[in-house]
C-alpha cells in the first residue's frame, strides 16, 4: 500500500515598525554655538515621534544638572506643542564666560543631544568644525525595526526556530544601529 507524504507549508512573517516608532531627540541649531557676553541664549531641545511625553527633562551643564531656583539668571520650561512633539527650552540670561560649556538635554526615559556653548567676551570664533547635532543612540535601547519570525515551528525544531527568532531580532537591531 502506498502512503502519500504529508505536505508541510512554512509561513514565515516579519513585522517591521517604522522608524516613526522611535523618539528622535535633538537640540536645534548647530553642535557649537557662539554668543556675546550678556547674550540671552535659547537651548531648544526637540523630541519628535514620541507618543507620549516625557515625565520631565533634565539640562545639564557639563555634567551637573542645571536648576532654575534663580528665574533671572536661568530657566527651564517643558511644552507639548503637538501629538508625538515635546520641546524643552533652557534660556540663559546674561550670558557669562563661566556659562560656557557643553548643555545636555536628558528627557526622561530617552536618549540626550548635547551642544557646545561659547560665551565670548569680544574675541571672534577661530574656524571650527560645526555640525548638526543629534543624539547618541544607546544600543539595545531602542529597536527602530522588531522582527519576529511567524510559522517556524512547524517547519523546524521549537529550539532551532527560537534561535532563528533571535537572530532576526539581532539582525533588525544591528539594521537600525548602523543605520543611525
Amino acid at each position: 500500500m502506498f502512503f502519500p507524504l504529508p505536505r508541510v507549508f512554512c509561513l514565515s512573517l516579519t513585522l517591521v515598525w517604522p522608524s516613526r516608532a522611535v523618539p528622535k531627540i535633538e537640540i536645534l541649531g548647530e553642535s557649537d554655538i557662539y554668543v556675546k557676553t550678556g547674550s540671552t541664549v535659547n537651548l531648544k531641545c526637540v523630541i519628535t515621534q514620541s507618543l507620549e511625553e516625557p515625565a520631565y527633562i533634565f539640562w545639564y551643564h557639563d555634567s551637573e544638572r542645571v536648576l532654575n531656583y534663580d528665574r533671572t539668571a536661568k530657566d527651564i520650561r517643558m511644552e507639548r506643542v503637538g501629538p508625538d512633539t515635546t520641546v524643552g527650552t533652557l534660556v540663559i540670561y546674561n550670558g557669562q564666560r563661566e556659562d560656557s560649556g557643553n548643555y545636555t538635554c536628558s528627557p526622561s526615559n530617552l536618549d540626550s543631544a548635547s551642544v557646545l556653548l561659547h560665551v565670548l567676551n569680544g574675541e571672534h570664533p577661530a574656524a571650527m568644525q560645526r555640525g548638526k547635532n543629534a543624539a547618541s543612540p544607546i544600543p539595545g535601547r531602542w529597536w527602530s525595526h522588531l522582527s519576529a519570525g511567524l510559522g517556524l515551528g512547524a517547519c523546524l525544531r521549537p529550539r532551532t526556530a527560537a534561535l532563528a527568532v533571535l537572530a532576526l531580532g539581532l539582525a533588525s537591531h544591528l539594521l537600525a544601529w548602523t543605520d543611525t
